[in-house]
């Protein structure tokens, strides 16, 4: 576990803001107006994609804390918030994680209010229902997915929040909340288009979505059904996507190129701060994580075009993460899903299920050959499946992935000295306040 000495003076914690509700999410206007024709659709939709871009979604949080919570980032500023994730001891009034917490349920409650508005609204042809119908479903997905993944068993959520009368609500199961999930990106992967604008779902976002969670879901239950979908999933989006790796690593992360499978886009009115934390004092940087000595030390010296196109030193000595570089107008987009992972997910659902040796080789070494290096070396399932788990370090840093990946394969107690029960995050103490049939994680 990271141990880092600091002195806290005064901590005045007040809830965030809360539970958001966000019983009507178009300011003034009621859910029954706003969504009455084909335009209040279509901008509840553009208003339920903009939630990925907030502060406790792919704006910072959900980036930031998978990293920090593993061994690629450590907190170098003065933020009680961040160091308790440091340190994976977090009380259940940290504010980043209310924030992932809001974020998420806000989303929810935005999809479920357009769902559940949709079959009423007559101006829309088929075409465009199922389009609007596939987005929806998709981020819900995504939001109750992200959920899960950091709190385990969490409420599901499939109608509005239209008024107070159903607050409480009990949390699921973590296998009911993947039943939902599935669900979701079954019917979102039928009834959306396979070619879409950045930024937007499409019938492959779905595919390569459900191929992590089957991959997650497998973990958890070991049910080799689900590793074998999660390896279908990923083929499927190989072979019918019409994605490709980029020839430069470094081209990744210049906006939109033919990896990206669906990302989250930004623009000068709709921001994110991500650079700024990351960027150290010397470049106008707020300098409040750091990519960890372990990290900085964790690659192979051949394995230099990752490495530089993930982090850097300046000049001053400091390390810093340089995959987001916009630190003026904060228009650096974020991969939420990219090519690159379905040959890992394919990879490592072989080497968990005792699969052909070539087979899971190929997958690591196709990733391996864009970043300029020659074949793993891993020989036998146990060396393939540490192998897999090092890729996906080398290749996905600060991209919000490790803790997932750690946590997933049931390597974070090993890697982090850290107990089983703290895999889990706190429920937050706002839920816990205004839910009354809520429970706490075991350890809080």
């Amino acid at each position: 576990m990271k141990k880092i000495s600091y002195f806290i003076i005064i901590l005045i914690s007040l809830t965030s803001c809360a539970k958001v509700l966000d019983v009507e999410p178009y300011q003034s206007i009621s859910p029954e107006d706003a969504l009455k024709d084909k335009t209040g659709i279509e901008r509840a939709i553009t208003g339920s994609y903009s939630v990925l871009g907030n502060v406790g979604s792919y704006g910072r949080y959900q980036i930031i804390v998978s990293d920090l919570a593993a061994d690629n980032l450590d907190w170098v500023a003065t933020s009680v918030d961040y160091s308790e994730i440091d340190q994976n001891d977090i009380n259940a009034n940290n504010i980043v994680i209310d924030g992932i917490w809001s974020a998420n349920y806000d989303g929810i409650n935005r999809v479920n209010n357009i769902l559940h508005k949709l079959p009423d609204i007559p101006d829309l042809t088929e075409n465009e229902r199922n389009l609007f119908e596939g987005e929806a479903r998709f981020l819900r997905a995504l939001f109750h997915f992200n959920l899960v993944n950091f709190f385990g068993g969490v409420p599901v959520k499939t109608q509005p929040t239209l008024d107070l009368s159903n607050i409480d609500q009990a949390r699921n199961t973590r296998d009911e909340v993947y039943l939902q999930i599935i669900e979701d990106l079954t019917i979102a992967e039928e009834k959306l288009p396979a070619s879409v604008a950045p930024g937007h779902t499409g019938s492959f976002s779905a595919s390569a979505l459900l191929a992590r969670v089957y991959l997650t879901r497998f973990h958890l239950s070991n049910v080799q059904e689900d590793a074998a979908k999660a390896i279908e999933k990923a083929n499927k989006v190989i072979n019918e996507g019409g994605f490709t790796l980029t020839e430069n690593y470094a081209d990744l992360f210049n906006g939109s190129n033919s990896e990206i499978i669906f990302q989250v886009v930004f623009d000068a009115q709709n921001y994110n701060r991500i650079a700024q934390n990351f960027f150290p004092i010397s470049l106008k940087g707020l300098y409040i994580i750091a990519p960890s000595a372990d990290y900085m030390t964790c690659y192979d010296p051949i394995d230099s075009v990752r490495f530089t196109n993930s982090a850097m030193t300046d000049s001053t000595g400091k390390s810093y993460c340089n995959k987001y570089r916009d630190i003026v107008t904060g228009t650096d987009r974020v991969m939420v899903l990219r090519l690159a992972e379905m040959y890992l997910i394919k990879a490592e659902a072989l080497a968990y299920t005792n699969g052909n040796l070539d087979e899971i080789k190929a997958s690591i070494d196709i990733v391996r050959a864009r970043a300029g290096l020659p074949g793993t070396t891993a020989s036998g399932i146990e060396e393939l499946k540490t192998s897999v788990e090092n890729e996906r370090r080398y290749e996905f840093a600060f991209e919000g992935h490790r803790w997932h990946d750690l946590v997933r394969t049931g390597r974070a107690t090993a890697v982090m000295g850290i107990d089983k029960k703290r895999t889990l995050f706190p429920i937050p103490l706002s839920e816990m306040q205004t839910n009354k049939k809520m429970t706490q994680n075991e350890g809080y």
